[in-house]
Formats: C-alpha cells, sequence, structure tokens
C-alpha cells in the first residue's frame, strides 16, 4: 500500500522537513516489531529515508518516537479510529 503519511515522497522525509532534498532510498516502517510491520505496510505507515536517518533512526532511536506518534495520528485520522481501535491492531499506544 502507498503511505498514507502526508509529505511522504520518493525524498527523505526527515532531509524534506528540515528544508533540504535527499533521496529516500529506504524505506522505513513507522510501526516495527514483531509482525508490526507487515501491518504497517497494509496500512501505509511508511516513509522514504535517505541511509543516513535510517542508519541514525535504527542505531540511536533519533526521530523513532516522534515518527511512531505521527504513525498513529495519522492512522486514526485517515481510518477514523480511535486510540482504542489502535491499541487492538497494534498493541501499543505512542499517544
Amino acid at each position: 500500500m502507498k503511505s498514507i503519511i502526508k509529505g511522504d515522497t520518493e525524498f527523505c522525509f526527515l532531509c524534506y522537513k528540515s528544508g533540504m532534498i535527499n533521496r529516500g532510498n529506504e524505506v522505513h516502517h513507522m510501526i516495527f516489531g514483531t509482525g508490526k510491520r507487515k501491518l504497517a505496510d497494509e496500512d501505509g505507515l511508511t516513509v522514504h529515508l535517505c541511509s543516513l536517518h535510517h542508519k541514525m533512526l535504527h542505531d540511536r532511536g533519533d526521530y523513532k518516537r516522534d515518527l511512531q506518534e505521527l504513525a498513529q495520528a495519522t492512522w486514526m485520522e485517515h481510518y477514523n479510529e480511535t486510540k482504542e481501535d489502535f491499541i487492538r491492531r497494534y498493541g501499543i499506544s505512542y499517544l
């Protein structure tokens, strides 16, 4: 499924937000963990990242919580669901 995150393009989501234009060659699942990447794919909770930002996120956790909160808020709005619905689907709330 195509990403439902506003502003996701072929450019790095995080670079673009700060005014830089770098290719986002790597797809990042905003919600991940056992079985959650598949759900994130189904629900469109992915963004494109450059390799530097993707490495920073996975190695150091930079931007992780911000992207998880954005994913949940976007999911709830896009699918017209509640926080409880998100918890039922993903087993956690980031808000």
